[in-house]
């Protein structure tokens, strides 16, 4: 980290932090020699608030608000209206999203290698090559179709009966009857074509009917044939009703959850299937996977519904989970640890969510014994964060510490950024607020350019006394993912900047006072704000102090320890018109903070 710009920083801020308490009438009339002495880049700003508020001083006169907020208003109703009358198509049932597409990875394709669950039958066309062998039959190809009776006939062997053989049985067959007619053949069949099926779908179907598929098609291509299941259709109870044979019911989460085909059966011309009615519907909510609301069989546990919803995520606590469950006419909620995910039976219209675990990391940098990243969970605190990386070094400065968060880091950014618009509004809008004697050194306008350009670094101001940590939790704060720990070595040096005659660094003394120190840095300077002087304490926390007048005499609450910084502003003038302390204020923190957490000064 750089102390150059963190040091600059400070010294501006803390010129505009001194123009708070010394206001006073400004002549009027905005002086050419200020505006010239700002930085291009806040002057840039300056003159574009100045022309912004000639623009809208000539659009008062010719501005219709009435009119203006009328056409706004008709917009966001019409808006409005688009959204209530959209009609929402998209299921929470998992599954039934399967089968609402036009082509489906179910649709069935003629390729000639079937496993052993096909069953030949009329209409089925099997390829026969011949390699090898002598006379009329070496290397020759033959086309056979399976007839009414079941059988194909081939020349040089006669009719071979394959109906009701499933493909590896009628080509083990086919093989067996040429290789015993002739030495050295190689015998290669494949399926030319298969024979078209008729299905009927009947139930909770979006299209019930009768559908023509191929030979090859199982349950799941009639279904996405016929639409799928609608939203009272079950997915785990599709029976199919085949000719002298007992009804067999089919649990499809095997295959749209596991991808389990093969417990998928294949189809038979004049085979009726039928999709029952769903019965019993849990919602899997946050925490899962998969979160949607997932079909329950009787019996099936909560560790069932993980399963089927993938499982719970990497930000979920697995070790309880929360139900919701209507009954008696109004919802009740309960939790449920692990120990009875296993036996816990779910109900109709339950649903089930998992707390979330904030999971993060945090990087931890310094004289401790073991830095790097960590991972947290949502309960880790600073304490816990501490002893995983092995507590401090021998030459840790606990006191210095410095915690960095994100969100801490926006926050300032906001304020900093929202204090810099004000004071550009207030000179474009006043320009009789600024005179010359504040242009006379430019310290204004060279404070607006710091301001701007600042970034802050986001500093919580938190004890770092393992100690304290343990008996005091309201100090033991919670850590967030992407904070940043820092632990310095132990400094003997008092830094002392600004106008000073010597600024730089002294040896810590104890009891020395704040005079003390500026005395040995060759006292202050002709511009120096001598009631205005900061104190920055290692641990971050800033005070202000007075070396001089009859505020000097007053018992003052500060500790200069090792590692504090001393500044002394520049007095840069006298401003009124505007509240310089309730803008500024939360600029010099952040400002003071920054420069704090260095510790030590270097590049």
């Amino acid at each position: 980290m750089k102390s150059i710009g963190i040091y600059k920083s400070i010294i501006l801020s803390s010129l505009l932090f001194t123009s708070i308490m010394n206001a006073q009438s400004i002549p009027e009339g905005m002086d050419k020699n200020f505006l010239k002495s700002l930085p291009d880049e806040v002057r840039e700003d300056v003159m574009k608030e100045l022309d912004q508020n000639i623009e809208d001083e000539k659009n008062e006169y010719t501005r219709r608000p009435s009119s203006e907020l009328s056409k706004l208003e008709t917009v966001k109703e019409w808006e409005e209206f688009k959204k209530s009358q959209s009609i929402n198509e998209k299921t929470e049932r998992y599954g039934l999203k399967i089968f609402n597409s036009m082509q489906s990875s179910f649709m069935p394709i003629n390729e000639p290698n079937f496993g052993n669950n096909y069953v030949l039958d009329y209409g089925d066309v099997v390829k026969i090559q011949l390699f090898g062998g002598t006379g009329k039959i070496a290397n020759s190809m033959y086309v056979a179709e399976i007839q009414r009776d079941g059988a194909i006939v081939l020349e040089d062997i006669g009719s071979l009966s394959l109906a009701g053989l499933n493909f590896e049985q009628a080509v083990d067959v086919i093989k067996k009857s040429y290789k015993q007619s002739f030495i050295g053949l190689d015998v290669v069949v494949t399926m030319k074509k298969t024979r078209d099926i008729n299905v009927l779908v009947t139930g909770n179907v979006q299209f019930p009917g009768i559908y023509t598929l191929s030979g090859n098609s199982n349950i799941l291509q009639a279904l996405n044939v016929s639409g799928g299941p609608n939203e009272n259709g079950s997915l785990r109870n599709v029976v199919i009703k085949r000719k002298n044979k007992p009804d067999l019911s089919v649990d499809l989460y095997q295959a749209l959850i596991f991808g389990d085909i093969d417990s998928i059966p294949v189809l038979m011309s004049g085979d009726s299937i039928n999709v029952k009615p769903v019965k019993n519907l849990v919602r899997a909510g946050y925490g899962f996977n998969n979160i949607a609301v997932f079909e329950m069989l009787d019996g099936e546990t909560v560790t069932d519904l993980i399963d089927y919803a993938g499982g719970l995520n990497i930000e979920s606590n697995s070790e309880s989970l929360k139900i919701i469950r209507f009954e008696n006419n109004d919802f009740n909620s309960f939790n449920i640890n692990v120990n009875e995910f296993g036996t816990f039976g779910i109900q109709n219209l339950d649903s089930i969510y998992a707390k979330r675990e904030n999971i993060g990391v945090v990087t931890i940098t310094g004289n401790v014994k073991h830095p790097g990243k960590y991972s947290i969970s949502s309960t880790d605190r600073l304490l816990d964060i501490i002893e995983r990386s092995g507590g401090y070094t021998e030459s840790a400065y606990p006191f210095a510490g410095s915690l960095f968060r994100e969100s801490t880091r926006e926050l300032e950014s906001l304020f900093v950024e929202k204090a810099y618009r004000n004071l550009i509004g207030f000179i474009a809008s006043n320009p009789s607020a600024l005179g010359s004697s504040n242009s006379s050194n430019g310290g204004l306008g060279f404070v607006l350019s710091e301001i701007k350009n600042h970034e802050p670094l986001g500093r919580v101001i938190v004890d770092f006394d393992t100690l304290k940590l343990r008996e005091q939790m309201q100090k033991n704060i919670y850590l967030n993912d992407k904070d940043t720990i820092h632990i310095p070595s132990y400094d003997s040096n008092v830094y002392i900047f600004g106008e000073v005659g010597n600024p730089g660094s002294l040896l810590f003394e104890e009891n020395s006072t704040i005079s003390d120190y500026i005395e040995k840095s060759g006292g202050f300077t002709r511009f120096s704000s001598e009631e205005s002087i900061f104190i920055v304490s290692p641990n971050g926390e800033t005070r202000k102090a007075y070396a001089s007048g009859i505020k000097k005499y007053i018992s003052q609450d500060y500790d200069i320890y090792p590692g504090s910084v001393i500044y002394v502003p520049r007095h840069i003038g006298k401003i009124e018109g505007i509240n310089f302390y309730a803008t500024v204020a939360p600029i010099f923190s952040s400002l003071a903070l920054s420069i704090a957490s260095l510790n030590s000064i270097k590049n």
